[in-house]
Formats: structure tokens, C-alpha cells, sequence
């Protein structure tokens, strides 16, 4: 195949891409999209003014070969937006070594200097790229998926191939004519560059797609206003970590937590208010949680926990790796700082009862330890509230009785490692 049919290859292939990351943009709304169709673009222009190049070398090879250092340097900032990265705007400063490249004597051959230097460019932009995605250090990277690690590792043979190319240029018959479109390197890089344009454009889409998937995912399993599992979120994710609990006999609880006279802030201070104490308490299981053991106890266990919000004001945590004492001094971590961050949406403050169905390991179906917990809040709460009650699931699970009243429906998942 000669070399002008696969330029035009690229040249439709970059269209394709472009076009289809517009599209794509369309019904993902994300500008990151935008940023990297440019850059195809781009590279449609840029293939398309090379055909000049038997006519004008300034447009055709000059102009042509820049665009594709732009195109990459699109490819980095959109990079840089998808990752959440910083990118310095002098990247752009790397233009001005091409323009530099006017200034060459006009009796001196550039086809050796426009192609090691263009090949020099176009790799150190991928493999910045390419270290966007992939990198662990610096910024973080939270959302990093196998789609975006597959669009880092195409940055990196990208880049990889340019950086041995610019290595190649000087070898004699590698380029032979920049401008006639003679030699092994022109032809090798058209082929690298249809290949590679198809695979940016998929592995772009892909990555875009798979980060939307999540966050949907995600909003799904979320309260909406304090940013917890929702309860269908926490049954699921309970069920999992009962049966992890049984396999390895680890004790744990499940707490019942809500906020004592919390109708009577709704109708006395407003609804704002009443949220805005949900959202703290919210804060506070997530601090408190995240939190070492009490000052003076011993690391136990390494503690799994889910919190998460049922309804209401009616939150619940499962955490295992915790015996009695740990318990009570994570209940005590909780009603002490929701005492105090309460404090500053209510004028009086705001305290928590919590209920705890404690297990020493083995079987514990989910609905059972939810009804002994239950129980326990209750029993706080006759006891005058701002306090923790703790029962204990006896081995056979016995019924419990003494449900408070009203009660919402309890979590109804019978799922765990009896179910």
C-alpha cells in the first residue's frame, strides 16, 4: 500500500474519532470528551494540509507536523481535566522549539531535525499522558478503572514508539524524504498512527462511560442528604460482611443511633435545621469511624464498619473486630462529638441514643441482630436518652421481644450467614 493511500487512512480514521467523541460528548456531557475530538480534529487538518507538502513546504510540513504536536497537547489537558490533575499551561511553551525550526540555514537538509524533533515532542506529551493515568503519586486518582488504565497504556506505547523513532530518524534510509513521503519511518508511523487513532478513540469513550456508570452507581446507594448507604445499599453490603465476620469468628455489633427529640427540632427550630443535625450526625459516624482505637486501649482487630442511613433520623453501623469495651467506647466517641458539633445547629445541643446488638462471632442473621439493637434503643431511651444500651445475641439466637413503638418497618433482608 503506498504512503498517500494510508495517509488518507489516517486522515478518515482521525475523522471517525473525532466525530465519534463528538457524539459520544453528546450523551455524556462531559467536556473532557471535547478536548480530546479537538485534538482528532486537529489531526484531520493537519493530515489533510500534508498533502501540500510537494507544494509548500512551510504549510506542508511545517504547519502539518505542528498540529499534531497540538493534537497531543490536547490529549494531555483533556488527560489532565478527566484525572483531575494539574497540568502547567507551559506545556504550550513546547511550540516554541518548532517555531524555532524556521530559523534553520536554508542550505542545511530538515528532515533529519523536523522529524527527531517532532517524534521528541509528540512522545514527551504522550508519556506525560500517559503518566496522568496511570500514576499513583502526587494528586490522587480515586476513580482510576481498567478503562482509563487501558487509555494510559496506549499513551505509553504511543509514546514509547515516537520516543524510538526520534532515536531511528538519523540511521540512514529511515527518512529519506519528508517531503516526498520516502522512507520506512513514514510508513511504519502511518500504520501506528490509524491503529492508535482507533484505540485512543475507544479507550477514551470507554474510560468516560465506565467513571459515569460508577457515579451512577454510586447515587444509587446513597442517602441523598448525608451522602451514606441508603438502606438497600446497607443490607447488601451487610449481608457480605456477616458472612466475612462468620468464616473468620470476629466479634462485632450492630448499632441503632437516632437523634433524641428530633420531631421536637423539626417543628420548634424548622426542617433546615433538622437536616442540617442529620448531616453532622452523618459527619460525626463518618469521623468517628475513620478514627483509632480510644487513647490508652490497644489496636484490636483490624474494625470493618458500614454506616449508613435507614430513614429519618434513624442511622445504623455494622462494624466487626470489636469486642464490649470498644464498643462502648465508640458509642461514647459518638454521643461526645455529636454533643459538640451539634451544638452549633441547636442551641441546646443535640444528643444521640444508641442501641447495640453485640456478637461474640459465628451465625448472625441481619434481622435478628437489627430486632436486639432495636430493643436496646429502646431501653436507652426509657433510661432518659443521651446513652448507650448494649444486649448481647445469645448463642442459639433467642426472639426478642419489646420492639419499640411506633416502629418503621425493620430491614427486611434475612440475608447473612444463616440465611
Amino acid at each position: 500500500m503506498d504512503v498517500v493511500t494510508m495517509l488518507f487512512m489516517s486522515l478518515v480514521a482521525a475523522a471517525a474519532a473525532a466525530g465519534f467523541l463528538a457524539f459520544e460528548w453528546r450523551t455524556l456531557r462531559n467536556r473532557v470528551l471535547l478536548f480530546w475530538s479537538a485534538g482528532f480534529a486537529v489531526i484531520v487538518l493537519g493530515s489533510s494540509l500534508s498533502l501540500l507538502r510537494p507544494i509548500s513546504f512551510l504549510v506542508g510540513v511545517w504547519v502539518a507536523n505542528g498540529l499534531l504536536v497540538v493534537a497531543h497537547l490536547l490529549f494531555l489537558f483533556g488527560v489532565a481535566r478527566f484525572t483531575g490533575r494539574r497540568i502547567a499551561p507551559l506545556w504550550w511553551g513546547l511550540l516554541l522549539p518548532w517555531a524555532g525550526l524556521l530559523l534553520l540555514p536554508a542550505g542545511l537538509d530538515p528532515t533529519p531535525v523536523f522529524a527527531i524533533l517532532n517524534s521528541a515532542l509528540v512522545a514527551l506529551v504522550a508519556l506525560r499522558a500517559a503518566h496522568g493515568l496511570l500514576s499513583r503519586a502526587g494528586a490522587p486518582f480515586e476513580e482510576r478503572t481498567a478503562a482509563s488504565d487501558g487509555l494510559g497504556f496506549v499513551f505509553t506505547v504511543h509514546g514509547a514508539f515516537y520516543a524510538a523513532k526520534a532515536l531511528l530518524v538519523p540511521l540512514p534510509g529511515a527518512f529519506v524524504s519528508i517531503v516526498g513521503f520516502k522512507g520506512l519511518l513514514i510508513q511504519v508511523s502511518l500504520v501506528e498512527g490509524i491503529v492508535v487513532e482507533v484505540l485512543l478513540a475507544l479507550m477514551m469513550a470507554a474510560a468516560v462511560r465506565r467513571r459515569r456508570e460508577e457515579a451512577m452507581t454510586a447515587l444509587a446507594e446513597r442517602d441523598g442528604l448525608t451522602g451514606l448507604f441508603n438502606r438497600r445499599a446497607f443490607e447488601s453490603r451487610a449481608a457480605g460482611l456477616l458472612g466475612t465476620m462468620a468464616a473468620r469468628q470476629e466479634p462485632g455489633a450492630l448499632l441503632l443511633l437516632d437523634i433524641d427529640r428530633f420531631k421536637a427540632v423539626n417543628d420548634s427550630f424548622g426542617h433546615a435545621v433538622g437536616d442540617r443535625l442529620l448531616v453532622t450526625l452523618a459527619e460525626v459516624l463518618t469521623k468517628v469511624l475513620a478514627s483509632g482505637p480510644a487513647e490508652g486501649r490497644e489496636a484490636g482487630p483490624q474494625r470493618e464498619a458500614i454506616p449508613a442511613r435507614l430513614g429519618g433520623d434513624e442511622f445504623v453501623i455494622l462494624v466487626s473486630g470489636l469486642d464490649e469495651a470498644a464498643i462502648r467506647d465508640l458509642g461514647a466517641a459518638i454521643r461526645v462529638r455529636m454533643a459538640r458539633e451539634g451544638g452549633r445547629e441547636r442551641p441546646a445541643g443535640a444528643t444521640v441514643s444508641i442501641g447495640a446488638a453485640l456478637f461474640a462471632g459465628g451465625c448472625a442473621k441481619l434481622e435478628t441482630l437489627t430486632a436486639l439493637a432495636d430493643a436496646a434503643l429502646y431501653e436507652a431511651k426509657r433510661q432518659g436518652r443521651d446513652r448507650l444500651q448494649v444486649r448481647r445475641l445469645a448463642q442459639p439466637a433467642e426472639r426478642v421481644s419489646g420492639r419499640r413503638q411506633p416502629d418503621p418497618a425493620p430491614l427486611s433482608s434475612g440475608r447473612g450467614c444463616c440465611a
